[in-house]
């Protein structure tokens, strides 16, 4: 048994989180990763926190980068263009997330590459897109954030806007949309024999997911923001400082109402329907969180979760790796990665039944230029040859 993409190779001329994600999700699956970064290497190499034993290994690094080859490559110089020009024709899938006008200097532009390989998948990410005004301003998942709109209403005491999240919300669905549209274009492949060009950017992404605030009735000019479909999750403080995350007024009200302890409110007219609750809402909420100030959060957890609701105590994130469900789900795994030690990671997330017990994690994520040489002897590069590289500083 191989992993489902054994056999494509793919070219990681990406940094940060979202290229070098959408590479490493087909690395995860078997196909052969080369991450060609510059002289300095990542970005995310010298974020902090990083390892002073493990130099170029960072936090933010790592997790994204492992199961992949790593070569330096200068392409500011006209031979490093000429090698990398080299492994476009050598691979199936190319991933930049370099923006349009550096590729136009570099001569790495999806007709440049499609004139060396037309099997060439070429997925362009960007933080906009190829086109308005915006469209060559660097894009980051704090950027796209405040972008598509609060939906919510939520103000910190005083009336403050909440900050942003360290999620990586866009960057990571935009890897995970590009990883799918890699996959239809290798499909489309196999039936025409030429690749073609995705245009992947996070503002695209971050749209999809506010897709269902974003679908307004055509000719709608309230100036109101969509209502919600049901009463959106709300955030509660118990009595031991921990706080509890449940919906609270949408069509299982009465469950969660009685589960609570708080069946006089059956009688209620401002809270017998959804759309009552909507507009009385902030009635309900002060009902609700002075009930939920009564009790611990795990015990409030507990009741809920034995009625069959959703909800969950915001956990400090050294809680995850023990958490039951978590554990279930085998999501947590540990690797050994040279110079460090043993890991903690996050493992793939899905499985395929046709190929449970391959193992993905493969590689370790690979110190800056590791495979450099490997993987120029692999094209056919002679020792002279990758001697006169080194001379013009062209590799490192």
């Amino acid at each position: 048994m191989v992993l489902p993409l054994s056999g494509i190779k793919v070219l990681d001329l990406s940094q940060i989180l979202a290229g070098p994600l959408t590479s490493m999700l087909l690395a995860d699956q078997g196909a052969d990763v080369i991450k060609l970064e510059p002289p300095e290497g990542d970005f995310y190499r010298r974020a902090i926190p990083n390892f002073p034993n493990a130099p170029g290994m960072s936090y933010d690094f790592i997790p994204y980068n492992r199961n992949k080859r790593s070569i330096v490559v200068d392409i500011t110089k006209p031979m490093g263009v000429a090698l990398a020009h080299r492994l476009l024709q050598w691979a199936d899938v190319a991933v930049l997330n370099m923006r349009v006008p550096a590729r136009q200097r570099r001569s790495l532009t999806y007709e440049d590459a499609a004139a060396i390989n037309p099997r060439l998948i070429y997925v362009s990410i960007t933080g906009y897109g190829e086109d308005g005004p915006e469209r060559n301003l660097p894009g980051a998942d704090i950027h796209i954030q405040p972008r598509v709109g609060d939906v919510t209403g939520r103000r910190l005491p005083g009336g403050a806007m909440p900050g942003p999240t360290r999620l990586s919300h866009f960057d990571t669905a935009t890897s995970m949309l590009s990883a799918y549209a890699i996959m239809l274009a290798l499909w489309e492949r196999e039936r025409t024999g030429l690749g073609q060009k995705i245009e992947s950017n996070l503002l695209l992404s971050a749209l999809v997911m506010q897709m269902g605030q974003m679908t307004r009735l055509a000719g709608n000019v309230s100036e109101g923001r969509p209502m919600l479909g049901q009463f959106a999750v709300e955030i509660y403080e118990c009595n031991d400082g921990r706080y509890i995350f449940t919906p609270i007024g949408g069509e299982r009200w009465d469950s969660v109402r009685d589960a609570m302890g708080l069946s006089e409110l059956a009688k209620d007219e401002r809270f017998d329907t959804p759309e009552k609750r909507t507009q009385n809402a902030e009635d309900l909420r002060k009902i609700v969180a002075t009930h939920f100030f009564t009790k611990p959060a795990l015990e409030w957890e507990s009741r809920l979760k034995a009625a069959g609701l959703g909800v969950s105590i915001l956990k400090d994130v050294t809680e995850v790796y023990a958490d039951p469900q978590v554990v279930a789900n085998q999501m947590i795994v540990e690797y050994q990665q040279p110079g460090i030690g043993a890991l903690t990671m996050v493992n793939v997330p899905f499985k395929l039944s046709g190929s449970a017990e391959e193992e993905r994690l493969r590689r370790p994520a690979p110190y800056k230029g590791e495979h450099t040489l490997e993987v120029l002897k692999e094209l056919g590069y002679t020792n002279q040859e990758i001697e006169t590289f080194r001379n013009a500083e062209a590799i490192g």
